[in-house]
């Protein structure tokens, strides 16, 4: 007996399928800098074509400073970069260069904090896996605001 998918289950198939699929189309994109101009070019006619020419200018103009500053971080950052690539790089690369920088900020502020907290960050490290300096931050901060208060 065939099985008939309602409206929201196919909408659901759909959704799922985009979801996959975004992240292998941007994988197989050729890297020149012309291509991915042009791939700024279409992202934004594509997600702000319905706004008007002056939206899609601004997001052209952005989008194209954030790639130019994603392409300058230090090798140091590499790691971070290369993190933040492939984690936000369906949402644009503005959204990539925020990645970075909460990433870089978060990682020099966590180096900061006192050795008796080495036990907490070590496992937020653990828990949070490949996610980042800034979600091992988040995580940290929320244990240490968790812990009671010392005795006077």
């Amino acid at each position: 007996m065939k099985r008939f998918l309602s409206p929201l289950q196919r909408m659901s198939e759909a959704l799922a399928a985009a979801v996959i699929a975004m992240p292998l189309c941007v994988a197989h994109a050729a890297q020149t800098e012309a291509d991915l101009k042009e791939a700024i070019i279409l992202s934004c006619h594509n997600e702000m074509g319905e706004f008007g020419a002056e939206l899609v200018r601004q997001c052209i103009e952005t989008e194209t400073a954030a790639l130019k500053d994603v392409s300058s971080y230090p090798d140091t950052a590499e790691p971070i970069v290369s993190r933040c690539k492939r984690s936000a790089a369906g949402r644009g690369w503005a959204m990539v260069k925020v990645c970075i920088d909460q990433d870089i900020a978060a990682a020099a502020a966590l180096d900061r904090y006192p050795a008796e907290q080495a036990a907490v960050i070590e496992q937020c490290r653990t828990e949070m896996g490949q996610q980042g300096p800034a979600k091992v931050q988040a995580c940290v901060d929320q244990r240490i605001a968790a812990q009671p208060a010392p005795k006077r």
